[in-house]
């Protein structure tokens, strides 16, 4: 680590956010100094290099010493809730009394807090939203969006494009401060409610008219003129506050009423305090044509040539040398076009290196970087410029291999000469996390240990993964029980939250069935051969699936029944790590690609099941289920029957309200894998516009507010729903002072009807077909109806070749067979294993007509001997 990595201004501006006060730049750079000297390039701290910083700190002969002291314990906050580093534990204890301390500074102005929120709900904002000064709207938006501080409000004022529709939530779009180039841009979302984004609409209408300019002095003047205010109906005010408050006092009174009034426990107040603590992502919209294409190749294994080159042939072929030099003879527009319409191309079994580097230029051609929309050709040279100094060869089995391929990846990073080189490396390291070929790269080992992680954050919903699911099985490619494999690994990554390797790993004995009626299972996560867990632990995973996922994972338990305990969930007997990974999880991860976007990993559907089993557990803490998300199979997985049975392993059949809450957070990273909630939170929970609607109570609302934010017409159809006609006073006529309770979500889905809504920054997600894959047996009944439909395949020997009908054993008889146990899956992996594995191969109509005969011979035979 260089100390050049890590300032001054990153603490300080990290306590600001947090409502603290930080201490000079010199005891800062200091104590940076010295851990930069210590420091293996790691985010961890051990023990020796603590110790060995604290005695230097001590030879220090004066006050100073006390500063730098509180500098490193500020530093080393930093370090462990934005950076992720691991601390010793004498001093990780430590830092977890910190959020004590902090809720004290907070409650210390629990008074200010109380007062600011009575005055704050006494307003009608919504008949002033047009009309709000600077100071008035930051505090609506602080009241009623989030606890930020005062200068990432001002800095949010001054971007018109931070409101967008979000899963049609009403969002705002706060962007991540970026300090290095290899931060890459990044940003996350909170939820706006109507009357904040009425209010925040109008103000950028006339700040872009150039009417508003927003000074941090005069903010405060105007909101000390208000606190002055209050002095007579909280005489008390006066005393504690003699002089005029400051941005952190102001900020510390805004996170009191988030914690005493709306009931934030601390971990989740600071994850709304703190946007860095979360990561939000921007949904893809894919061509139909890609889809298509994606589907249709699905199942197709990448092409690798059929023999490595021979070993004289020295000179290896840079194919993004000759793409470069097309880019300076052909225009732009028409190669764009033809790399996008280029067909898939082989994978040579010896050297995947050139092929890695050729779709990374193809990819920064076609699409742009992620700063400019178009790369000159001298940027595009440049960026590859250290093919020559990457170790070559990267033969296709290392590739496909995580270890193997995080060990060549270290060594290309580890081995450049100036951080120059090995920033161009890392750029071209983060374009293997979405090949699926080397999509399991863990690109976060590369990150710069002293800046915040940048974290690839995407989410997909229960809809969208069943669907995927649906697609999986509703086809005739592939092989009939690799369709079943690669069904049953995308769901147990989604509803287990499982790592590929943990997938691959499980054996049937790893795989218990607690309740068939409730669907509820439990996965043991354990070293076996092939493999030890990431973190050396084994631990037990309790799943809950919907009705339809259950059976699919019962009917691959029924057909295995007769397999050693020991043997591979997923796969045949005797065949290999690396070939249950490519034949299973790669048809999966084909799949989310082609139905969401290049951009999805395999790896997504453990961040996805992540948020779900988070979204269950804060449903169960909050006693709320009725949720506004747009996803009705979400909705099914969030019912309080889904949900404590998710967490019965917990509960033991107690009530909720009988549960330490407090350890909650504990419980879900304990089923993750994870020893601390920052990493969940930050590498997994993306976003937190999903988080208020556990805290926010519905929002009272006359008639005539409700006029001025949606119109009359959407009004009265609001009122008419029977769901919110009976929360209207009895045999009373309604006017413009009749009030209502309406919750965000209830009023967000007519605002967006509205002419200002409707002109708002949307992110369209087309609606998927309706598939009924929850229900009971679908999925199961897809994937056996299918099996009828394999003998429409061919297959050609040659391209030269007649193509004839494949050869498909794996028919509805043979499924059947195994699940009755009257055929052993051994003996269905032994004649797999002599008729080629994966090798589909044909039959011509004359073999297939003695095969006919000969049936009938064995047939007429058992009728004679009978």
């Amino acid at each position: 680590m260089t100390s050049n990595n890590l300032t001054a201004a990153d603490i300080q501006c990290y306590l600001h956010e947090m409502g603290l006060s930080p201490l000079a730049n010199e005891h800062y750079e200091a104590v940076i100094t010295l851990i930069a000297e210590d420091s293996q390039n790691r985010r961890t701290l051990t023990d020796e290099s603590l110790e060995r910083i604290r005695s230097h700190i001590k030879t220090v002969p004066s006050g100073r010493q006390r500063k730098l002291k509180n500098a490193l314990d500020h530093i080393l906050l930093y370090l462990q809730n934005a950076c992720q580093w691991q601390l010793p534990e004498q001093k990780a204890r430590v830092y977890r009394d910190h959020m004590q301390s902090w809720v004290i500074k907070i409650m210390k102005h629990a008074n200010l807090g109380g007062a600011l929120h009575g005055e704050y709900k006494k307003q009608d904002w919504v008949h002033k939203g047009k009309t709000l000064s600077t100071h008035e709207l930051i505090t609506l938006l602080s009241m009623e969006v989030a606890p930020l501080s005062m200068a990432q409000w001002i800095k949010i004022l001054k971007r018109p494009d931070s409101i967008e529709v979000f899963e049609d939530r009403l969002t705002l779009k706060v962007h991540h401060p970026s300090k290095h180039k290899k931060q890459l841009p990044s940003f996350t979302r909170y939820s706006l409610t109507p009357t904040a984004c009425y209010a925040l609409h109008h103000y950028y209408k006339q700040a872009s008219n150039g009417k508003r300019r927003i000074v941090e002095a005069n903010l405060l003047k105007s909101i000390n003129n208000d606190v002055n205010k209050l002095h007579v109906a909280h005489p008390l005010l006066a005393r504690l506050y003699s002089k005029p408050i400051n941005a952190r006092e102001w900020h510390l009174a805004v996170q009191s009423v988030w914690h005493c009034q709306y009931g934030y426990p601390p971990e989740l107040l600071s994850d709304m305090v703190q946007p860095t603590r979360h990561f939000a992502f921007d949904p893809v919209l894919v061509s139909d044509t890609h889809t298509r294409k994606g589907l249709r190749k699905c199942f197709e294994v990448p092409h690798i040539e059929s023999q490595p080159k021979s070993e004289t042939n020295v000179k290896t072929y840079w194919p993004h040398i000759a793409l470069l030099k097309r880019l300076a003879s052909e225009p732009r527009t028409v190669l764009k076009t033809a790399l996008s319409n280029e067909e898939d191309f082989e994978w040579p079994i010896d050297n995947v290196l050139p092929t890695l580097l050729y779709l990374f230029i193809k990819d920064l051609i076609v699409h742009g970087g992620i700063k400019v929309k178009t790369l000159s050709r001298g940027t595009l040279a440049n960026y590859t410029g250290i093919y020559t100094k990457l170790p070559s060869p990267l033969s296709y089995l290392d590739a496909s291999d995580p270890v193997k391929l995080d060990a060549w990846a270290k060594q290309a990073f580890e081995t450049q000469e100036s951080e120059a080189y090995q920033w161009l490396v890392y750029n071209f390291l983060r374009s293997l996390s979405h090949p699926a070929l080397t999509d399991h790269l863990d690109i976060h080992q590369f990150d710069c240990t002293t800046l915040p992680m940048n974290v690839d954050a995407y989410r997909l919903s229960t809809e969208q993964v069943h669907y995927a699911v649906h697609q999986l099985v509703d086809t005739v490619e592939g092989m009939s029980l690799q369709r079943l494999f690669s069904a049953v690994a995308l769901l147990l990554g989604y509803y287990g939250a499982l790592r590929r390797g943990e997938i691959v790993r499980l054996r049937i004995q790893d795989v218990v069935v607690i309740s068939a009626h409730k669907h509820q299972f439990r996965l043991h996560i354990t070293e076996t051969p092939e493999g030890k867990t990431k973190n050396g632990q084994s631990r037990y995973v309790y799943v809950v699936m919907p009705s339809a996922s259950a059976n699919l994972l019962l009917a691959l338990l029924k057909i295995k029944q007769t397999c050693a305990k020991d043997a591979p969930l997923l796969g045949f007997i005797g065949e290999s790590f690396y070939s249950r990974s490519l034949r299973y999880l790669y048809p999966a991860t084909q799949v989310l690609k082609a139905l969401y976007g290049n951009q999805v990993r395999f790896h997504h559907l453990r961040h996805s099941g992540a948020h779900l089993l988070y979204l269950q557990g804060l449903s169960l803490a909050c006693e709320f289920h009725d949720h506004s998300t747009p996803d009705l199979y979400t909705k099914t997985m969030l019912t309080k029957e889904v949900c404590e049975a998710r967490f019965e392993f917990w509960l033991q059949n107690n009530d909720f309200s009988q549960m330490n809450d407090g350890i909650l957070l504990d419980v879900i990273g304990a089923q993750l894998g994870h020893s601390h909630y920052a990493t969940t939170r930050l590498s997994y929970l993306h976003g937190i516009e999903w988080l208020p609607e556990f805290f926010t109570p519905k929002r009272e609302y006359s008639i005539k507010q409700l006029h001025t934010l949606i119109g009359k017409h959407r009004t009265s159809f609001l009122l008419s729903l029977p769901s919110i006609a009976k929360r209207l006073p009895a045999n009373t006529q309604l006017n413009s002072k009749t009030t209502i309770t309406l919750s965000d979500a209830e009023l967000t889905d007519e605002f967006l009807l509205t002419s200002t809504g409707n002109g708002l920054p949307r992110h369209y997600v087309p609606s998927l077909p309706l598939t009924y894959t929850f229900d009971d047996n679908r999925l199961f009944d897809v994937w056996m109806n299918n099996l009828y439909y394999n003998h429409l395949k061919t297959h050609k020997p040659s391209a030269r070749s007649r193509a004839v009908p494949t050869f498909n054993w794996q028919m509805p008889t043979l499924i059947e067979a195994l699940m009755n146990t009257s055929v052993s899956f051994d003996a269905v992996s032994h004649f797999w294993q002599l008729t080629g594995k994966h090798r589909d191969f044909g039959l011509p109509k004359s073999n297939v007509m003695h095969c006919k005969v000969l049936v009938l011979s064995m047939c007429l035979m058992n009728a004679l001997l009978q």
